[in-house]
Protein backbone atom coordinates (compact mmCIF):
# COMPACT_ATOMS: atom_id res chain seq x y z
CA UNK A 1 0.00 0.00 0.00
CA UNK A 2 1.46 3.41 -1.23
CA UNK A 3 1.85 6.32 1.25
CA UNK A 4 -1.17 8.08 -0.14
CA UNK A 5 -3.48 4.89 0.39
CA UNK A 6 -2.42 4.85 3.60
CA UNK A 7 -3.17 9.00 4.56
CA UNK A 8 -6.36 8.45 3.21
CA UNK A 9 -6.62 5.70 5.09
CA UNK A 10 -5.61 7.73 8.80
CA UNK A 11 -7.51 10.51 7.55
CA UNK A 12 -11.09 8.13 7.11
CA UNK A 13 -9.99 7.05 9.94
CA UNK A 14 -9.70 9.88 11.99
CA UNK A 15 -13.11 11.21 10.48
CA UNK A 16 -14.88 8.53 11.87
CA UNK A 17 -13.76 8.40 15.07
CA UNK A 18 -14.54 12.09 15.54
CA UNK A 19 -18.12 10.95 14.49
CA UNK A 20 -18.08 8.55 17.01
CA UNK A 21 -17.07 10.74 19.79
CA UNK A 22 -20.41 13.20 18.76
CA UNK A 23 -22.78 13.16 21.77
CA UNK A 24 -25.90 11.47 20.67
CA UNK A 25 -28.99 14.32 19.65
CA UNK A 26 -32.16 12.24 20.77
CA UNK A 27 -32.17 13.00 24.84
CA UNK A 28 -35.69 15.17 23.58
CA UNK A 29 -37.28 12.64 21.87
CA UNK A 30 -36.95 9.93 24.07
CA UNK A 31 -38.28 12.56 26.70
CA UNK A 32 -41.39 13.19 24.75
CA UNK A 33 -42.22 9.36 23.69
CA UNK A 34 -41.76 8.03 27.13
CA UNK A 35 -43.81 10.66 28.23
CA UNK A 36 -46.48 9.77 25.65
CA UNK A 37 -46.62 6.00 26.39
CA UNK A 38 -46.44 6.03 29.95
CA UNK A 39 -49.46 8.30 29.73
CA UNK A 40 -51.13 6.16 27.18
CA UNK A 41 -50.06 3.02 29.05
CA UNK A 42 -51.65 4.88 32.22
CA UNK A 43 -54.66 5.63 30.86
CA UNK A 44 -55.32 1.56 29.59
CA UNK A 45 -54.54 0.87 33.23
CA UNK A 46 -57.87 2.98 34.28
CA UNK A 47 -59.87 2.07 31.66
CA UNK A 48 -59.24 -1.75 32.52
CA UNK A 49 -59.58 -1.32 36.33
CA UNK A 50 -62.67 0.80 35.79
CA UNK A 51 -61.50 3.96 37.02
CA UNK A 52 -62.29 5.26 33.87
CA UNK A 53 -65.62 4.19 32.44
CA UNK A 54 -64.72 4.04 28.89
CA UNK A 55 -65.31 1.81 26.32
CA UNK A 56 -62.92 -0.99 25.68
CA UNK A 57 -61.98 0.47 22.17
CA UNK A 58 -60.42 3.43 24.39
CA UNK A 59 -57.51 1.46 24.83
CA UNK A 60 -56.56 1.53 21.00
CA UNK A 61 -57.50 5.66 20.71
CA UNK A 62 -55.49 6.37 23.88
CA UNK A 63 -52.47 4.94 22.03
CA UNK A 64 -53.28 6.25 18.40
CA UNK A 65 -54.38 9.69 19.95
CA UNK A 66 -51.33 10.38 22.23
CA UNK A 67 -48.89 8.43 19.47
CA UNK A 68 -50.03 11.27 16.89
CA UNK A 69 -49.46 13.75 19.39
CA UNK A 70 -46.45 12.60 20.04
CA UNK A 71 -45.75 12.02 16.37
CA UNK A 72 -46.09 15.87 15.33
CA UNK A 73 -44.25 16.91 18.25
CA UNK A 74 -41.36 14.73 17.14
CA UNK A 75 -41.27 16.03 13.95
CA UNK A 76 -40.78 19.68 15.39
CA UNK A 77 -37.92 18.28 17.35
CA UNK A 78 -36.31 16.07 14.31
CA UNK A 79 -36.71 19.54 12.20
CA UNK A 80 -34.98 21.47 15.06
CA UNK A 81 -32.11 19.07 15.71
CA UNK A 82 -31.39 18.53 12.11
CA UNK A 83 -29.62 21.79 11.81
CA UNK A 84 -27.41 20.80 14.78
CA UNK A 85 -23.40 20.41 15.14
CA UNK A 86 -23.20 16.40 14.89
CA UNK A 87 -26.60 16.06 13.74
CA UNK A 88 -25.14 13.63 10.60
CA UNK A 89 -22.56 12.38 12.56
CA UNK A 90 -22.95 8.24 12.41
CA UNK A 91 -24.01 7.83 15.93
CA UNK A 92 -26.93 10.36 15.50
CA UNK A 93 -27.77 9.08 12.04
CA UNK A 94 -27.89 5.62 13.60
CA UNK A 95 -30.00 6.86 16.59
CA UNK A 96 -32.28 8.45 14.48
CA UNK A 97 -32.77 4.76 11.85
CA UNK A 98 -33.07 2.87 14.72
CA UNK A 99 -35.88 4.63 16.72
CA UNK A 100 -37.85 4.81 13.22
CA UNK A 101 -37.52 1.44 12.78
CA UNK A 102 -38.70 0.67 16.11
CA UNK A 103 -41.69 3.22 16.07
CA UNK A 104 -42.57 1.98 12.62
CA UNK A 105 -42.47 -1.94 13.86
CA UNK A 106 -44.57 -0.50 17.08
CA UNK A 107 -46.93 1.64 15.10
CA UNK A 108 -47.81 -1.73 12.32
CA UNK A 109 -48.29 -4.06 14.97
CA UNK A 110 -50.96 -1.67 16.68
CA UNK A 111 -52.51 -1.16 13.47
CA UNK A 112 -52.96 -4.81 12.89
CA UNK A 113 -53.98 -5.53 16.59
CA UNK A 114 -56.55 -2.90 15.75
CA UNK A 115 -58.09 -4.69 12.82
CA UNK A 116 -57.92 -8.01 14.27
CA UNK A 117 -60.08 -6.66 16.89
CA UNK A 118 -62.75 -4.56 14.61
CA UNK A 119 -62.88 -7.71 12.59
CA UNK A 120 -63.41 -10.18 15.33
CA UNK A 121 -66.15 -7.81 16.83
CA UNK A 122 -65.63 -9.67 20.78
CA UNK A 123 -64.53 -7.37 23.63
CA UNK A 124 -61.85 -10.44 24.42
CA UNK A 125 -59.99 -9.34 21.18
CA UNK A 126 -59.33 -6.12 22.84
CA UNK A 127 -57.04 -7.74 24.85
CA UNK A 128 -54.80 -8.62 22.65
CA UNK A 129 -53.29 -5.18 23.09
CA UNK A 130 -51.45 -6.77 26.10
CA UNK A 131 -48.66 -8.24 23.59
CA UNK A 132 -47.58 -4.28 22.82
CA UNK A 133 -45.64 -3.83 26.12
CA UNK A 134 -43.12 -6.52 26.05
CA UNK A 135 -42.62 -5.50 22.53
CA UNK A 136 -42.15 -2.02 23.10
CA UNK A 137 -39.95 -2.50 25.46
CA UNK A 138 -37.83 -5.03 23.53
CA UNK A 139 -38.00 -2.72 20.51
CA UNK A 140 -36.19 0.12 23.15
CA UNK A 141 -33.56 -2.52 24.42
CA UNK A 142 -32.48 -2.86 20.68
CA UNK A 143 -32.85 1.20 20.04
CA UNK A 144 -30.83 2.05 22.96
CA UNK A 145 -28.47 -0.75 22.21
CA UNK A 146 -27.30 0.37 18.50
CA UNK A 147 -27.28 3.85 19.85
CA UNK A 148 -24.78 3.46 22.11
CA UNK A 149 -22.72 1.24 20.36
CA UNK A 150 -23.02 3.51 17.16
CA UNK A 151 -22.38 6.62 19.03
CA UNK A 152 -19.51 5.08 21.21
CA UNK A 153 -22.28 6.46 24.06
CA UNK A 154 -22.15 5.00 27.95
CA UNK A 155 -25.14 7.17 29.19
CA UNK A 156 -28.21 4.63 27.50
CA UNK A 157 -26.30 1.42 28.08
CA UNK A 158 -27.27 0.77 31.64
CA UNK A 159 -31.52 1.28 30.73
CA UNK A 160 -31.10 -1.25 27.71
CA UNK A 161 -30.60 -3.83 31.02
CA UNK A 162 -33.80 -2.31 32.49
CA UNK A 163 -35.87 -2.73 29.14
CA UNK A 164 -34.63 -5.95 29.30
CA UNK A 165 -36.20 -6.65 32.55
CA UNK A 166 -39.63 -4.86 32.16
CA UNK A 167 -39.83 -7.05 28.83
CA UNK A 168 -39.93 -9.73 30.73
CA UNK A 169 -41.95 -8.58 33.88
CA UNK A 170 -44.58 -7.28 31.07
CA UNK A 171 -44.36 -10.60 29.26
CA UNK A 172 -45.16 -12.63 32.23
CA UNK A 173 -48.13 -10.33 33.37
CA UNK A 174 -50.03 -10.77 30.01
CA UNK A 175 -53.98 -10.57 31.28
CA UNK A 176 -53.02 -9.12 34.14
CA UNK A 177 -54.13 -5.33 34.36
CA UNK A 178 -51.17 -4.78 36.73
CA UNK A 179 -49.07 -4.77 33.42
CA UNK A 180 -49.96 -1.58 32.30
CA UNK A 181 -49.21 -0.30 35.78
CA UNK A 182 -45.88 -2.04 35.45
CA UNK A 183 -45.17 -0.89 32.07
CA UNK A 184 -46.02 3.04 32.41
CA UNK A 185 -43.38 2.56 35.07
CA UNK A 186 -40.90 0.92 33.35
CA UNK A 187 -41.45 3.16 30.16
CA UNK A 188 -40.62 5.98 32.49
CA UNK A 189 -37.64 4.48 33.91
CA UNK A 190 -36.16 3.74 30.76
CA UNK A 191 -36.97 6.49 28.74
CA UNK A 192 -36.73 9.84 31.05
CA UNK A 193 -33.50 9.44 32.76
CA UNK A 194 -31.42 8.16 29.30
CA UNK A 195 -33.43 11.05 27.64
CA UNK A 196 -31.71 13.22 30.58
CA UNK A 197 -28.40 11.43 30.28
CA UNK A 198 -28.26 12.64 26.49
CA UNK A 199 -28.78 16.04 27.24
CA UNK A 200 -26.10 16.30 29.88
CA UNK A 201 -23.33 14.87 27.79
CA UNK A 202 -24.68 16.90 24.79
CA UNK A 203 -23.82 19.93 27.35
CA UNK A 204 -20.67 18.78 28.22
CA UNK A 205 -19.58 18.32 24.78
CA UNK A 206 -20.57 22.10 24.20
Amino acid sequence: MNATAQDDLSRLRAIAEQGRSVPLLGGWQLILWGGAMTLALLINWAVIERILPWPGYALSLSWFGIVLAAWAGSAMIGRRLAGEPGASSVGNRVEHAAWTTAGAVLLILALALLARALASGEPEAWQSFSMMPPVTFGAYAVALQASAVAGASTTARPYVLVALAFAAGTAFLIDDPLQHLVAAAGIALVSIPAGLGHLRAARRAN
